[in-house]
């Protein structure tokens, strides 16, 4: 309980970096790309998929932390050297989509390592189901945070969108902000959580011995993540659209409500705790994702007011709809020898996803309107239920 509790600051700085990293990288750099500068989206599209090849080490990273728990610290450190420098390739040349590829493959890759330790370390300090909710949770709060840092940036620097330099300071405020990412290695407690035998007594795991189900749930937990994560095919042309849809003030709008429509998704973990029971919690899944679904559909007829007001609501939904995917997520990893791997493998399935969805999203953008993109991620979407009923509901 101690070594967990000394961890949690580690927690907390990790996820908020990754968090800022990734607002600037979905948020802003897609406007960028896309209506400033706008490159050449079949160009675009395959450095993004070169780039994204570089999420595959997920399932490798899981199993080397498996191997080698005690590296954690070290690797994390080198990995959060290479997150923090990676920022020098893209602002070096921001208009070069040859740097704009290396800095993706090597923000990817220490990223992906970084997660993959701390999932490490929240795999064994979460035998308890009370200390695994709260790890949760604190990462995402902490990601909250971290989101609203590139937010409030952005709108005092940029007073002109169409400002190359105004971008570029910007960028480098960013680059710098990532410093603290680097200071984990002094912060992280990687010794193995012991827990008495009075605790081992109390933890909640009526699933130790139903291993031998634990393939064909790890392959039909991967499938529902996988389309889960099918809204990865707007991802990239999604704020420029919201620019192009509603003009400049409607984007500026939206960004400034970005750090609000994030604390309404944490909003939903906080609701999916009441939520979630281990006999029904595929049935509260279900219900999450058709909600889900249903708001993504509305957002193609809504004027500016009425597609902020969806997107807060579905912002809440989501939350409650990925609090209780994780924790099936962690359930079923937990039933393999080698945790770390098989909770890798199943959020490889968002990386896959990733690979697949954002460079066609990206080369679809050009030929198809984002509105019929939006229908295919709503039937995705959909679709990731019935992997969910193939699962037995006392096990999962």
């Amino acid at each position: 309980m101690n070594l967990l509790k000394t961890n949690y600051i580690s927690f907390f700085v990790v996820y908020f970096i990754i968090s800022l990293i990734n607002t600037f990288v979905i948020l802003y750099i897609p406007v960028f790309m896309l209506i400033i500068l706008d490159v050449n989206r079949i160009e675009l599209a395959f450095v993004q998929f070169l780039s994204y090849l570089t999420l595959f080490l997920g399932p490798i990273t899981g199993l080397f932390f498996d191997k080698f728990s005690h590296k954690k610290k070290k690797l994390i450190l080198v990995s959060s050297v290479f997150l923090f420098f990676s920022f020098s390739f893209f602002n070096l040349n921001i208009d070069n989509l040859s740097y704009f590829g290396i800095f993706l493959a090597l923000n990817f890759t220490s990223r992906l390592i970084i997660k993959a330790g701390m999932s490490k370390l929240m795999l064994e300090a979460s035998e308890q189901k009370d200390i695994k909710k709260n790890i949760i949770l604190i990462s995402n709060v902490s990601a909250s945070f971290g989101s609203i840092v590139p937010i409030f940036m952005f709108n005092v620097l940029i007073f002109d969108i169409n400002s190359i330099s105004l971008w570029s300071t910007f960028f480098n405020l960013c680059w710098m902000m990532s410093f603290p990412i680097l200071i984990t290695f002094f912060l992280i407690k990687d010794e193995q959580l012991i827990i008495d035998d009075k605790i081992k007594n109390t933890i909640l795991d009526p699933v130790d011995n139903k291993k031998r189900n634990s393939q064909f749930g790890l392959l039909l937990t991967f499938l529902t993540n996988f389309l889960i994560w099918g809204d990865k095919l707007i991802e990239f042309p999604f704020t420029s659209w919201i620019l192009t849809k509603f003009g400049e003030s409607g984007f500026f709008n939206y960004s400034y409500f970005f750090f609000i429509f994030t604390y309404l998704y944490i909003g939903g973990w906080f609701i999916s705790r009441r939520l979630i029971n281990q006999y029904k919690s595929r049935i509260h899944l279900s219900i999450s994702i058709v909600i889900y679904a249903s708001l993504m559909f509305s957002l193609i007829f809504c004027d500016l007011t009425t597609f902020l007001l969806i997107t807060a609501a579905n912002k809440i939904v989501t939350g409650v709809m990925m609090s209780q995917l994780t924790e099936r997520n962690i359930n079923i990893s937990k039933l393999s020898k080698n945790t770390a791997l098989s909770y890798e493998m199943i959020r490889s399935s968002s990386l896959l996803a990733s690979f697949i969805f954002v460079p066609l999203g990206t080369l679809l953008s050009s030929y198809v309107s984002i509105e019929n993109l939006v229908i295919a991620v709503v039937f995705m979407s959909l679709l990731s239920i019935t992997p969910i009923f193939f699962q037995k509901s006392k096990i999962y």
